[in-house]
């Protein structure tokens, strides 16, 4: 009620706040054409549209197999980022070489795929989709099952496998294009030669090296002439995509003191239910921040600060509440047992019908199942030494066959083995029991059991010290007013100082860059800057990202093309420094007016040195990259000085005094498979994709859709 009269005595404040922004974002934003309404497609290939709910359909199965592949709810902004990029390449990819595969008529016929499925070398897609469980080996008899009942199965897992029969054909036409072009590639002999040549021609040298740092910086000031010179020469250099640089504050959102008193008020009443609560696990459940866990643990698994007590105390002692990482935590000893670490057990499955996931297995009814195991019950009583022999020939697991029933060893707090434990647990080595799961009936045999260890089950209560609503509101405002009144680039760093905020930047980003410091979900800040209604000086409104609201400014944009000279003119004056630098060095050693290597090393205050460099070699020892000063050593004649050579880090007089060359090889097999090696590896990697898009007309509106 204090809250609620509070609002009312600040009404009059809050919504002429509110209005301001409201008209500052929602008028601004009207006014000018937008350019962020969804498209219809996210790109068009060479004609070819991908309609953007195509693409997120696809971008929304790969997310799903991702997190359950990874057994987690919720993925990071990068991981969809990722996800988003890689379906987008894949499907670009898929377009561009079907196209080239029509041109081509490359096909694969039925004969080839059902090769490709229930060969005895299934392709790697089918391999990995039916491997067993317990082995992760790939299991025959289960695809053989699922196929054989796929008319019985529901409409997704269907779909499912249509979509996996379908990349098995693409995959299969794509290798089939991939060795198309690699088993083209021939490699003349005498190209082979040369490349065997290049990779064991050596020189012997002295050389007398003088580094460009040995030259004061004044002696080789640069002009801006000299800089837009340079700039002429190399402007290849300097192409690059559209991009642009925003400036940013971040508003953290940090829990109050009545945060805190309030959060501290509601885990004490918690303690309190806590204490006498019947049903534990409905209880931490419904006000906790995590799940209960009702597995055993070890000592050394529990939190140090708990976890001396749980094996001390009596059951149903309570530690807490206490704060760590900015969570409260209340922990209660709910039982304490020996327990083993784990289990050897086997198996035999009968499944029916009805079973909730054992549909389409067979279509036993539940009373034939149940008479059946109690058949089989009758025989392993009398005989247990049958198990094996009956998990072969009776039981349902599509890898019985070859593991004859094993489930190996059951680990105490396996997620999804947990009733297959609690009835290990139960059950004397050596003995069968019986058990029922969604998959159907089970017998079971324990084989063995590794020592008993104490072990405690303790419940959980968590609470994280959030920010309230209220609190949030009001950081809320404040970044709103910050975004409305400093509307302009100008007002925006004015304001930054005056009121002593931390001013961050991101620059150079592209269309579809993913990454500013301090910010997960970037991509809604980057998107705003590349919008069209965007303009240069632009104060966007307020991102939220998690605790966090952004306020950015656009400080810059490149456009698209040869990036300016100012722009790089600071990138380009340490090279034409050096290059004076070189001159200098150059000049100075010619004014010494002799090619004797050792008076010029005197006279530079440096030393003679001797090494062996190779045709592909790239550095010189001591002084880095210097390929083009290795290139001229090889067209030197033996015992004659180079002269001073300029190179990227010296100036250096050279003497070869042995060019070895390599002898002449009866076979030069070796190099032709290697260069044949070299060139499928480069195509076989992103090489043929990457000229495709070159010569492809491709437009990307995915800066729309996310």
């Amino acid at each position: 009620m204090a809250a609620i009269g509070q609002i009312r005595k600040h009404s009059g404040l809050l919504i002429a706040i509110v209005g301001i922004a409201l008209a500052a974002f929602v008028l601004g934003d009207f006014l000018k054409p937008s350019s962020s309404r969804p498209r219809q497609y996210v790109g068009v290939i060479d004609g070819e549209q991908i309609s953007t709910i195509e693409f997120n359909n696809k971008v929304n199965e790969r997310l799903e197999a991702t997190k359950n592949q990874r057994q987690t709810d919720r993925l990071t902004p990068q991981d969809n980022f990722q996800i988003r990029q890689a379906v987008w390449n894949e499907m670009v990819e898929q377009i561009l070489l079907k196209q080239e595969l029509e041109e081509l008529g490359l096909t694969v016929t039925a004969d080839e795929l059902s090769e490709q499925i229930l060969g005895d070398k299934p392709h790697q897609f089918v391999s990995q989709s039916f491997s067993n469980p317990n082995t992760g080996q790939f299991d025959p008899e289960m695809l053989r099952n699922f196929l054989a009942n796929l008319d019985n199965q529901d409409r997704e897992m269907r779909q499912r496998y249509l979509t996996l029969e379908n990349m098995v054909k693409q995959d299969r036409k794509k290798k089939k294009f991939t060795n198309l072009m690699t088993k083209g590639y021939f490699v003349p002999e005498a190209f082979a030669k040369l490349d065997y040549n290049n990779k064991n021609l050596s020189a012997d040298i002295r050389f007398v090296g003088a580094k460009l740092t040995a030259v004061n910086d004044s002696l080789a000031k640069v002009s801006d002439s000299e800089l837009r010179t340079y700039y002429n020469e190399h402007q290849y250099e300097y192409e690059q995509e559209e991009t642009r640089s925003m400036d940013y504050v971040v508003f953290e959102v940090q829990p109050s003191s009545d945060d805190r008193k309030e959060i501290a008020n509601t885990v004490n009443t918690f303690y309190k239910e806590f204490k006498n609560v019947e049903d534990v696990a409905v209880f931490v459940n419904s006000v906790s921040d995590s799940k209960y866990d009702s597995t055993y643990k070890k000592e050394a698994e529990l939190p140090a600060r708990i976890a001396k007590d749980m094996f001390t105390e009596p059951v149903g002692t309570m530690v807490g509440p206490y704060v760590e990482n900015e969570t409260y935590h209340i922990a209660k000893l709910i039982d304490r047992q020996a327990r083993p670490d784990s289990i050897e057990m086997s198996q035999i499955l009968i499944s029916y019908a009805t079973a909730p996931a054992g549909a389409g297995i067979n279509d036993r009814t539940l009373e034939q199942a149940q008479n059946l195991k109690d058949s089989l019950l009758t025989v392993l009583e009398k005989d247990p030494s049958k198990f094996e022999d009956i998990a072969i020939k009776f039981s349902d697991y599509p890898s019985a066959a070859e593991d004859k029933g094993s489930i190996g060893w059951v680990i105490d707090g396996e997620p999804g083995f947990a009733t297959f434990y609690k009835k290990g647990w139960e059950t004397k080595e050596g003995k069968i029991a019986e058990m029922e799961t969604t998959l159907g009936l089970h017998i079971v045999k324990v084989s063995d059991k590794t020592e008993p260890i104490e072990k405690a089950k303790v419940a959980m209560v968590t609470r994280a010290i959030e920010p309230s609503s209220e609190t949030f509101q009001k950081k809320y405002i404040e970044a709103s007013m910050f975004s409305s009144v400093n509307n302009t680039l100008a007002k925006f760093d004015t304001a930054v100082v005056g009121q002593g905020l931390n001013k961050r930047s991101a620059d150079n980003l592209n269309e579809m860059s993913n990454r500013m410091a301090g910010i997960d979900n970037s991509r809604q800040v980057i998107r705003w800057a590349f919008f069209d209604n965007t303009d240069l000086n632009d104060v966007s409104s307020v991102f939220q990202d998690e605790k966090k609201y952004i306020v950015a400014a656009l400080k810059s944009v490149i456009p698209k093309g040869v990036t300016p000279l100012e722009d790089v003119k600071e990138q380009i004056r340490p090279l034409v420094m050096n290059q004076k630098k070189a001159d200098i060095l150059q000049k100075r050693i010619n004014d010494f007016d002799t090619n004797d290597l050792y008076q010029i090393a005197a006279k530079l205050n440096e030393k003679v040195d001797t090494t062996t460099l190779s045709f592909n070699a790239r550095n010189i020892p001591g002084f880095g990259s210097e390929y083009e000063v290795i290139g001229k050593v090889f067209t030197l004649e033996t015992g004659v000085s180079s002269g001073p050579l300029k190179g990227n880090n010296g100036v250096f007089i050279i003497i070869a005094d042995a060019i070895k060359t390599p002898e002449a090889q009866a076979s030069y097999a070796s190099s032709t498979s290697s260069m044949e090696r070299k060139f499928s590896s480069q195509f076989m990697g992103s090489a043929f994709v990457n000229a495709l898009k070159e010569k492809a007309d491709i437009e990307d509106n995915r800066l729309m859709i996310y």
